[in-house]
């Protein structure tokens, strides 16, 4: 089976079957949330907006009653109530459908981040293991509240929370790891909204201070992750799961390269075709998939995540989820 094959899987499906049978499940708060939210999680993962967006009716549902959750803080399925709170947040920063947009991802990443602490330092035996997990969530938490700050432009909480996240998945036993390698890309996107917060003008692209450092964190994230290098041979693409969070940090150093002058540009654009290689047009070739080259292309030419294409790292699935154009 190829990598393609196994990416048109159920990879929640574990959680499912955890949960038991789905009628005694969806009579239970808690239980409907996290079933409810893996789907979301899952459908965004693959692009199937649509899927995800019903799917996020449901979880929103089973997470208004903030006392019907909290056994599950002590239950095996916690952390993934916590998760499910935060792919909440997610569909609202994706959907964007009006100014509160903002406001009810701020609450559901908050409320995410709390209930998956609360998880992490719970002593029940039944929790035991939801605890580790949580940790995880923790940081994911933090790297949603990051990007959705910078959105805000409250640059200098963004900075806190990534800083943090990078602790956090440093603290999680691997400080190689590639999780360690999203948050410091997420920092280096902290630093591109400095940047441009202290220049004037629309077309300013930032302070050559700020945008370097942006620079070497984007290199240094670039060489935690699975493609560490510029990729030139679209045959040498094999992992489905890693190549679009790569295909997006190709393509934000692109852009903090095409940033530093006219001299970067070979550079940059040979990022940007790395990029492209990664996350190519996948509209026809997989359900619900989106044009990945619109994508990166995006991100590579315009400075900062507030412009373009809206795209979120989500660190639990390791990917970008978008919708698109």
């Amino acid at each position: 089976m190829t990598s393609r094959e196994c990416a048109k899987g159920k990879p929640w499906e574990v959680i499912e079957r955890a949960l038991g049978d789905e009628s005694k499940a969806l009579s239970d708060a808690s239980r409907a949330a996290a079933l409810a939210g893996a789907r979301t999680l899952a459908a965004l993962t693959r692009f199937r907006v649509d899927d995800a967006f019903a799917s996020a009716e449901r979880c929103a549902e089973s997470v208004i009653d903030r006392a019907a959750l909290e056994e599950a803080k002590s239950a095996p399925h916690g952390w993934a109530v916590a998760t499910a709170l935060k792919t909440l947040g997610h569909v609202e920063r994706l959907r964007a459908a009006d100014d509160d947009a903002h406001a009810r991802a701020l609450e559901y990443y908050t409320r995410a981040l709390e209930y998956a602490t609360d998880v992490s330092i719970n002593e029940s035996p039944g929790a035991m293991a939801s605890k580790v997990i949580a940790e995880e969530i923790i940081v994911d938490c933090r790297l949603a509240l990051a990007q959705l700050l910078i959105s805000a432009e409250d640059v200098t909480l963004a900075e806190t929370h990534a800083a943090r996240a990078v602790s956090g998945a440093e603290a999680l036993g691997d400080d190689k790891h590639p999780c360690v390698g999203v948050a410091v890309a997420v920092s280096g996107d902290v630093y591109v909204a400095k940047a441009l917060r202290s220049t004037s003008g629309a077309s300013a692209l930032g302070d050559g201070a700020g945008v370097m450092f942006a620079e070497g964190l984007y290199r240094n994230a670039i060489k935690l992750m699975h493609y560490p290098h510029m990729v030139e041979d679209a045959e040498i693409v094999l992992d489905y799961e890693a190549r679009h969070l790569c295909a997006l940090l190709h393509a934000r150093y692109s852009s903090v390269l095409r940033a530093s002058g006219e001299q970067r540009r070979s550079e940059s654009d040979a990022w940007l075709a790395s990029a492209k290689l990664l996350w190519p047009d996948e509209r026809e070739r997989d359900e619900g998939g989106v044009n990945g080259i619109d994508v990166v292309t995006s991100a590579a030419t315009k400075l900062g995540t507030k412009n373009g294409i809206q795209v979120l790292i989500d660190l639990q699935q390791m990917t970008p989820l978008t919708v698109g154009r």
